[in-house]
């Protein structure tokens, strides 16, 4: 059996069993509640897999050691240490204070959480239309996913002029896209990107629109020990390298000095003390504040459960960090210069078996899936919740009235996924042909990195300061927005071009609103917010 009829039994073992799950998940939905945080009799255990599936998308596998690979240390202290610091902080501090306020307000999301805690049904529907920006992390998903996709299950390419010199055989499929004028071999591999980054958006979406929570919190207790594996091995294949003569630090600083140094001057976003350490420990901290990470809580339903849920969640974050080692063990072992989002595609390649291969590709694609899952949940969920059901200026006369209102409210939020189906599609489609700052890492980050920045101020000050006024949280939001678009398109500092970096302004800005007007005495009464 080749390689690629291994991938292709693989992928099709791997659908089936998503299937089987979607259909049990659809059985137990019955309710937009069901639909939003499931039924709440999940083991902590499998939400903790849950949350550090979501949290570790493809990029952690793909994308950010492509990064590493290209400026070296300071891209692992930044991604790898500061971030995940600021992630096991930020998971700590909030996770319980969210679960217990979301419960007692019945909240199904981010938005209506933040519009119940302050009283404000505008703040809540700025915070749904805000998270929209999650369409930039979905495409960045599903770009890595083609590519993966790609290698995984479409073998060599060849060109209609090298097949005509090697007297090859083209394929019925070959064939058919030359008569389409598609003449080149880079032509054809764009082509079938596109095929398959279509493939994947109609397959997850649908599973999710019709299982929700239900179905993605056991998927995503698969996908996660999936990559556990995959991780392990992906760790494990360059172990040796700290033990050759050298040294992996060596090796790094003998291909550049500044490959092996905690900053580097000549990367785009690692060159200081501040873009490494700081900007990604704020980052880290800010980062749970998206609507698929933080909710994750509300899947739990005890407080005891959160112990469990976090020590599971975390020890298997940090085997899924130490995964962007791939990228020193890439520089200093692959020839040539490769492109930041797949070079550790080339380095499994050309450091496992066929069967291996095959295993880490599922592995791969289960990383990107999972991550998927949770924002089309959270998105679906906000489309239903806060801005179907948010924009209702009277109340239900009866609960027939509300049971009506709720079916209507799941069938928008479906329909709303497919129009932001098509619209990742297309913006997809752009960055497999010409990616953002040569990493369509970059493009992804602009949009989430805007959205929990500006959501970590309203969240923050709801769990642990409660004198912060209703008045000072409106102002301290705009405050974060108005300046994370102020510091990137007026390109203040020669930092601007870094995503962290714009984010670190933006919450900078708005805390420092919020102290004012805490200071001049612009505090809360308690009839501007929910205890």
């Amino acid at each position: 059996m080749t390689k690629f009829q291994m991938a292709w039994l693989a992928l099709s073992l791997y659908v089936a069993v998503t299937v089987w799950l979607t259909v049990r998940g659809l059985l137990k939905t019955d309710s937009l509640k069901n639909f939003a945080v499931g039924s709440r009799d999940i083991h902590p255990a499998f939400v903790g897999l849950s949350l550090t599936a979501q949290l570790t998308s493809v990029a952690t596998f793909v994308v950010n050691p492509g990064l590493i690979y290209a400026y070296g240390i300071s891209g692992l202290l930044g991604m790898g240490g500061a971030a995940s610091l600021g992630i096991i902080l930020g998971l700590v501090f909030f996770s319980n204070r969210f679960r217990a306020m979301g419960t007692r307000v019945a909240a199904l999301s981010v938005p209506q959480w933040i519009g119940t805690r302050y009283q404000s049904r505008g703040l809540r529907i700025f915070f749904a239309i805000l998270s929209l920006a999650l369409v930039s992390f979905v495409v960045l998903i599903v770009v890595a996913i083609a590519k993966v996709l790609f290698v995984m299950l479409i073998p060599p390419l060849v060109s209609m002029k090298e097949a005509a010199h090697s007297g090859q055989e083209l394929g019925v499929i070959t064939r058919l896209l030359y008569g389409w004028n598609i003449r080149t071999a880079a032509e054809q591999a764009l082509f079938y990107q596109q095929v398959l980054a279509v493939g994947a958006v109609v397959f997850v979406f649908s599973y999710v629109m019709l299982g929700g929570a239900n179905t993605s919190a056991y998927t995503n207790t698969i996908q996660a020990i999936i990559m556990l594996v995959v991780a392990l091995m992906m760790i494990g294949s360059g172990v040796h390298l700290f033990f050759q003569e050298g040294g992996l630090f060596g090796k790094l600083a003998a291909i550049q000095p500044e490959l092996a140094q905690i900053t580097n001057p000549k990367s785009l976003y690692f060159r200081n003390f501040f873009e490494v350490f700081v900007c990604n420990f704020v980052v880290g901290c800010a980062i749970v504040c998206q609507p698929h990470i933080v909710s994750k809580a509300l899947y739990l339903k005890e407080e005891r459960d959160v112990r469990t849920y976090l020590l599971v969640g975390l020890l298997a974050g940090v085997v899924f960090m130490l995964v962007m080692l791939v990228g020193l063990y890439a520089r200093v072992t692959l020839k040539g210069q490769h492109n930041f989002d797949t070079v550790v595609i080339v380095y499994i390649a050309q450091n496992f078996s066929a069967a291996a291969q095959v295993l880490i590709s599922v592995g791969l694609l289960a990383a990107g899936i999972s991550t998927l899952e949770g924002i089309l949940l959270a998105l679906s969920t906000i489309f239903s919740n806060d801005l179907y059901l948010g924009l209702q200026r009277k109340a239900a006369k009866d609960e027939a009235e509300e049971a009506a209102r709720a079916k209507r409210a799941m069938w928008f939020g479906r329909v709303g996924m497919v129009f932001l189906g098509i619209l990742a599609l297309w913006l997809s489609f752009a960055q497999l042909k010409n990616p953002t700052g040569r990493s369509v890492a970059i493009f992804g980050q602009y949009g989430v990195y805007l959205l929990f920045t500006v959501s970590f101020l309203p969240l923050a000050c709801g769990m642990f300061f409660p004198k912060v006024s209703r008045r000072a949280i409106v102002i301290g939001t705009v405050a974060s927005t108005v300046a994370y678009f102020a510091v990137a398109f007026g390109k203040i500092s020669f930092m601007h071009n870094n995503p962290a970096f714009l984010a670190t302004m933006a919450t900078f800005s708005g805390w420092a609103v919020i102290a004012a007007m805490y200071l001049i005495g612009d505090r809360a009464d308690v009839s501007e917010i929910a205890n």
